[in-house]
């Protein structure tokens, strides 16, 4: 039988931290697929939940809106910003597509499909409380006001 004194060094006894090089290891043995976010500006305020989704997933989010904000404040030429997106997306293994569709969204899965990635689309009408995977057929188009 163990005593509290033992079972006291044991709970704080100092976790051994993985070196640079077992985690490079454990990520090579087992690397995970990257999945470009994609939604529209108008869900700009949802990329926190949607990235922290992906990861839930077992996934490497790449979430664009995490990486540029919006257009980077508008302190650089939108191309340049969509160009850059359109390189991630190549790079992506899928897409996931987040909530109702825009132009931009369109243009990203074509871009996407062109490629011959997998593009999975989402419900986001519930949340924060969850995301809902959906067939292509039900994502709805954006409303313009």
């Amino acid at each position: 039988m163990k005593s509290p004194d033992q079972i006291l060094e044991r709970i704080f006894a100092p976790t051994p931290r993985v070196s640079p090089s077992e985690q490079a290891e454990r990520t090579l043995r087992r690397p995970r697929q990257l999945v470009y976010v994609a939604c529209s500006n108008r869900n700009f305020h949802w990329r926190l939940h949607l990235t922290k989704y992906v990861l839930d997933e077992g996934r490497v989010p790449i979430t664009p809106f995490m990486l540029f904000d919006y257009y980077l404040l508008h302190t650089v030429p939108k191309e340049l910003v969509r160009e850059a997106m359109n390189n991630l997306i190549a790079r992506s293994d899928e897409m996931w597509v987040f909530g109702n569709l825009s132009l931009g969204l369109r243009v990203q899965i074509g871009i996407a499909k062109r490629l011959r990635k997998p593009v999975r689309y989402f419900d986001i009408s519930d949340l924060p409380d969850r995301v809902v995977s959906v067939p292509e057929a039900m994502v709805g188009e954006e409303r313009h006001d």
